[in-house]
């Protein structure tokens, strides 16, 4: 004779919660934000930009899409970013270049880290940007570009599109 419980299936909701639980602590990771600031807009306008920060930009140096300045003891560098010395010519002429478009406007920020502390600042027109800390002191900046990837992009797709002549 079987004994009914209270609860049936109890173990079931339990490993399920734990699970989800599991799931979603790992997915949160270290992230920091962006707060936007007038101050380090304008210091980016008059290209006159704090020289204690490591400089560098994602996408081409004569029209990127984000430039970011970070603590020296903060790494940013990758295939995707490129380091910059904010006291060149290059550098100056690069931030009267920063992409923008129809909706998207140019503003600074200060780079918060998880704990809310400034470590950089960030200039650009693109909207979404994640920024995550992960070992090593490495800053890792995300923005979303979806235009770069063609038609269809926004759209779910996280694969390029590019037009075939007929």
């Amino acid at each position: 004779m079987k004994i009914p419980t209270q609860y049936p299936g109890w173990t079931i909701q339990v490993s399920a919660c734990i699970l989800v639980l599991a799931l979603v602590s790992g997915c949160m990771g270290s992230y920091g934000r962006l707060k936007r600031d007038t101050e380090v807009f304008q210091a980016f306008e008059n290209k006159q930009v704090p020289s204690d920060y490591r400089y560098f930009y994602y996408g081409f140096d004569t029209r990127p899409y984000v430039v970011i300045g970070v603590e020296s003891k903060y790494e940013a560098g990758s295939n995707m970013w490129r380091e910059i010395e904010a006291d060149t010519e290059r550098f100056k002429n690069m931030l009267t270049w920063i992409w923008e478009d129809f909706g998207y406007s140019r503003y600074g920020a200060q780079i918060l880290d998880p704990e809310g502390n400034q470590v950089g600042i960030l200039y650009s027109s693109i909207n979404v940007i994640a920024i995550k800390f992960s070992g090593g002191n490495r800053i890792i900046v995300m923005p979303h570009t979806p235009f770069l990837w063609g038609p269809g992009a926004d759209e779910g797709s996280s694969r390029r599109i590019y037009s075939q002549k007929e």
